[in-house]
């Protein structure tokens, strides 16, 4: 049995969709209903004691015409939400810029359909990550910061942590597919991995989450 102790205080910070495209590059949707608690603990080492899951992520609301796209990752994060205080969910937003017609490449008006083309593009949660780690250290929240996530955008966040406070131990973990060599050199983190599978099969939550004796929350049965 671990020794509470003498264990070091863990962050971990989900970077939510760069995890979320992770998981449906390489197992489709078999893993999506995640236990985000129960995924945190299962990746932080055995000398780690998990105090905090910052969960990091964007509404699809406004931005999604497809509404059983919006109806799962709705219940998703209510499914989340009942892991508060233990898991805290951060949300960035989403912005819409005008793309290519992959028909005609015309930017704004689609010669081939006649209709713009626009796509969402998710802003933030760089940010919002990068933030919360430097205040977390500089607050001396913690001693030990994993950071999921395989997006290139947080190497320079990682090389000031790893100046600046040289007595914590970062933590890179690579969601599946997204492993990722500028985030994985020793003045980045003390070290990095690629979550096994087990991580995730091993934190699903329960097909229905029972909250009091309101609805209970169902895995969308797409993800089934």
């Amino acid at each position: 049995m671990t020794d509470f102790s003498q264990s070091l205080r863990t962050i971990v910070y989900i970077d939510g969709f760069n995890l979320y495209h992770g998981l449906r590059q390489k197992y489709g949707r078999k893993y999506l209903w995640l236990n985000i608690e129960k995924f945190a603990k299962n990746i932080t080492p055995t000398h780690g004691l998990l105090v905090k899951t910052k969960y990091f992520t964007s509404k699809l609301r406004g931005f999604s015409t497809n509404p059983e796209k919006l109806r799962r990752q709705s219940l998703f994060l209510r499914a989340v939400q009942t892991l508060f205080p233990n898991v805290i969910t951060i949300e960035g937003t989403y912005q819409s810029f005008q793309s290519h017609c992959k028909h005609c490449d015309n930017l704004v008006l689609c010669l081939y359909c006649g209709t713009p083309h626009v796509k969402p593009n998710e802003k933030k949660t760089d940010v919002n990550i990068a933030t919360s780690m430097l205040v977390d250290a500089f607050e001396d929240n913690c001693d030990v910061q994993i950071l999921v996530s395989g997006d290139s955008d947080y190497e320079f966040t990682l090389q000031e942590l790893r100046r600046l406070f040289p007595q914590k131990e970062l933590i890179v973990a690579f969601p599946p597919k997204r492993r990722n060599n500028k985030l994985a050199g020793n003045d980045k983190c003390n070290s990095f991995f690629d979550i096994p599978e087990e991580a995730f099969s091993y934190s699903q939550f329960p097909d229905r989450i029972l909250i009091d004796e309101k609805k209970p929350i169902e895995k969308p049965k797409e993800w089934i």
